[in-house]
């Protein structure tokens, strides 16, 4: 969220959806550390409510006012902030949704490495199998899943956990821990934020 306040983001003309791995055209700015404001990591990643720095910023330009970082591996926060506050950014571990299709995905281990950004939209309780879940918006395109859509596996509290044994891959920074303990279904609860946009007349 930082970088997206201090930058913007691409348009879709600009960096079209290609469904596979390439080259940032932005990489200059990502080698950018600490934050270009002179925060340091810490104070980026820290929890709780962080504002724009500058009412000039590509964030702003955007309707961007801030963004709330929620206590990392906390269940109650996360349903809290989608019931009340509406979707949320969140990070999971996704290595393995490739060959998802419908019903309510349980594949991923305690031992995850979150590597995906997705957007949580809600849960609910299948009619069927009175299990619990999490409603989440992929970037795959409407073809996968449930019309673009993952029903995820929800345990109630801070449960199924284990360790990110490569957080380089996903939400780790160089110099951060080698390891990092993730909770819930594809390490859900690790890493969530609900950013805060200019409400609209």
């Amino acid at each position: 969220m930082n970088y997206v306040m201090s930058y913007g983001l691409a348009s879709l003309e600009e960096t079209p959806y290609a469904g596979y791995d390439s080259v940032c055209k932005k990489t200059s700015l990502l080698s950018e550390q600490p934050g270009n404001d002179g925060s340091s990591l810490e104070e980026m990643i820290a929890e709780g409510y962080h504002a724009a720095t500058s009412k000039n910023s590509a964030g702003v330009a955007l309707g961007l006012q801030g963004w709330t970082r929620l206590p990392e591996n906390e269940y109650e926060p996360l349903m809290r902030a989608v019931a009340e506050v509406g979707p949320v950014a969140i990070s999971v571990a996704a290595s393995s949704w490739q060959s998802y299709d419908k019903g309510i995905f349980d594949e991923c281990k305690p031992d995850s490495t979150v590597n995906h950004a997705v957007t949580l939209l809600g849960y609910g309780i299948d009619k069927e199998s009175n299990d619990k879940y999490w409603i989440i918006k992929n970037s795959w395109g409407l073809d996968w899943g449930e019309k673009g859509n993952i029903r995820m596996l929800r345990h109630e509290g801070n449960v199924h956990c284990g360790t990110d044994h490569k957080p380089l891959e996903g939400t780790g920074c160089k110099g951060g821990p080698a390891t990092v303990h993730v909770c819930g279904m594809c390490g859900i609860l690790y890493d969530s934020v609900i950013p805060h946009f200019k409400k609209v007349a």
